[in-house]
């Protein structure tokens, strides 16, 4: 639900970001709030700017914009310029861009601290953030008095690297599930499935009475990674995945071996068998719209979509399971998920001293149950009510073995082949979309570009 960086990667990554970095979606200019490009006071009475950058993800964005003004409403002094691009590929080069040319006060991260390299990883690819910090780009919270609003155990998993406070985890989400229409169930008098048995006769049943199954955004490929997460949480390492990623760089499982194939098996079913027509072509900004007119049965998404879903059809009733992986009812009754919109400040931005009041601000309860309301995340504060029954009646039973997703725990090497690239099961390979005829085809392919990139 990621040592130092030498000079040459830092120009290269900082000469491709910058033409990203004002980017939207496909590439249009970055959304920002009215107002200067200084960040100083100056005798005019012009205001200090606190520069923040982020994704486009509408519901958290408009919460952004409401928590932003009531900042500078109680802050007069200061204006808060809050900039967006599109996700993944495009805002990490965003974030590579601004922070290594000093232009950003304050950034969001797709996940918690993770990937950091472990005894066990020599020549691992080293993460963003662990190179940020050891360059001494990202500010030390350690002292803010702000950290002691957050949930010691999600600061110490999610924001601390070598005993030191460098990020703030605002939420945690489950990645495993599927959305479905209770309507549709309820008519055509079918169950939650606590097996894969039963999820492939849901799928069937759903079949042969003309209604399509399931629904995700292909086109930006990363969703399909979603219900790929269950099968590997409960598959790999016998449903010990932790123990798989430590032998895959042990040399005593691989990428081809047979847990590793039958999750590839598994999702190639699903992806020929049950999921919408043409669902590579479907972007993420679609998709929740699909599920909510009624279009496919069930939608792999992440739990954070449910208020965009809500938005979209207010009288849609809707629930969320995790995706049955086994034949094993009670290891599959968990969900499988990650931190989410993790905040750095800039140790060398524009404005620290602005990035840091504003975390106070935001860190604030009143303040950040209005964010994690709007963002439909699990509260990293504590006694923080949302008010929502679909957090406590849909997500709160599946949440007691609450695991972290492999793309989460998985430490690539450096310079892994495509097929392996970003953690990724990469199931969008797979025939008819993908090359691959197989499964085996596929993960012989993957553990090949694994080898090729070990240490020399």
């Amino acid at each position: 639900m990621v040592k130092k960086i030498s000079a040459l990667l830092l120009t290269g990554a900082l000469t491709l970001s910058l033409a990203a970095c004002g980017g939207g979606n496909n590439g249009s200019n970055a959304s920002t709030s009215e107002g200067t490009n200084s960040n100083t006071t100056k005798s005019s009475g012009e205001k200090k700017v606190v520069k923040i950058l982020h994704w486009k993800q509408e519901n958290i964005n408009k919460a952004m914009e409401e928590i932003n003004k009531a900042f500078e409403a109680a802050n007069p002094d200061y204006k808060v310029e809050y900039s967006t691009t599109g996700p993944d590929d495009e805002y990490k080069q965003a974030q590579r861009a601004r922070i290594t040319a000093n232009d950003v006060d304050i950034m969001a991260d797709l996940s918690g601290m993770r990937l950091s390299p472990q005894d066990w990883t020599p020549g691992a690819k080293v993460p963003d953030w662990q190179q940020w910090i050891d360059s001494g780009l990202i500010a030390d919270l350690s002292g803010q008095g702000f950290v002691k609003n957050w949930n010691a155990n999600d600061i110490e998993k999610a924001g601390t690297y070598n005993g030191k406070v460098y990020a703030i985890p605002t939420g945690k989400v489950a990645m495993s599930g599927l959305f479905y229409n209770k309507q549709i169930f309820e008519d055509n008098g079918l169950k939650v499935p606590t097996t894969w048995t039963e999820f492939i006769k849901l799928n069937e049943d759903l079949k042969a009475k003309g209604i399509t199954p399931i629904g995700v955004a292909g086109k930006d490929v990363w969703p399909l990674k979603l219900p790929a997460f269950a099968l590997q949480a409960k598959i790999l390492g016998g449903g010990d995945q932790q123990k798989w990623i430590e032998g895959v760089w042990k040399g005593e499982t691989a990428y081809n071996d047979a847990e590793a194939v039958e999750v590839l098996d598994k999702m190639k079913t699903l992806q020929d068998n049950y999921m919408i027509d043409g669902f590579m072509g479907i972007d993420y900004a679609s998709a929740p719209a699909i599920f909510a007119t009624g279009k496919v049965a069930m939608l792999a998404d992440g739990s954070w979509d449910a208020p965009t879903i809500a938005t979209a059809n207010p009288d849609l009733k809707f629930g969320y399971f995790p995706v049955p992986a086994t034949e094993d009812a009670a290891k599959n009754a968990s969900f499988v998920g990650k931190y989410d919109v993790t905040w750095y400040v800039a140790e060398k931005g524009p404005n620290k001293e602005g990035a840091l009041k504003w975390m106070e601000f935001f860190s604030q309860p009143e303040n950040y149950t209005k964010f994690v309301k709007a963002a439909g995340f699990i509260p990293t504060q504590d006694n923080i009510s949302t008010d929502s029954e679909f957090i406590d009646k849909e997500l709160t039973p599946y949440l007691g073995d609450f695991e972290l997703a492999y793309e989460i725990m998985m430490i690539n090497r450096t310079n892994v082949g495509e097929h392996l690239a970003a953690e990724g099961v990469h199931t969008e390979y797979l025939a008819p979309g993908g090359e691959f005829k197989t499964a085996q085809e596929l993960a012989d392919v993957q553990q090949k570009e694994w080898e090729a990139a070990a240490p020399k």
